[in-house]
């Protein structure tokens, strides 16, 4: 059983009074959801929305999108498609003859369009346009 953890409003972010629970809810239950990359249906715990509320300030009609395997893959994911940002920002000149470089990247950001959590398109449309002047 989940643990019984009150709601402390005052540690939320403003305007709270949009959010999953009325001015009458006392403690957190869990909220389920369903994940938008794999379709399994998962529990935001009382604890994760304390967290979330709480400490993180995150709006309270916050709800995640991902279940937390689908998460973690996210998170990989969303740092090395950032370390090929950088080494883009910081060499471009270089990596743009690089079509090793090139594919690694635009393969990493269509797996990350899967995921719905940014919008990769230009940047895909830049590689795809990058790509094609070097064949």
């Amino acid at each position: 059983m989940e643990e019984d953890l009150k709601i402390d409003r005052s540690k939320w972010h403003k305007p709270w009074n949009l959010g999953h629970y009325d001015e009458n809810a006392t403690h957190y239950e869990g909220l389920r959801s369903r994940c938008l990359k794999c379709g399994v249906s998962f529990v935001f715990s009382a604890q994760e929305q304390k967290q979330a509320f709480e400490v993180e300030h995150r709006y309270p009609r916050y709800l995640p999108t991902l279940c937390s395997a689908c998460s973690g893959e996210w998170e990989t994911l969303e740092k090395q498609i950032l370390e090929y940002e950088h080494s883009w920002e910081a060499n471009r000149r270089d990596l743009a003859c690089d079509r090793e470089f090139l594919d690694m990247w635009l393969a990493l950001l269509k797996k990350g369009q899967s995921y719905r959590k940014k919008r990769f398109e230009s940047r895909i449309r830049m590689l795809v346009k990058t790509i094609g002047g070097l064949s």
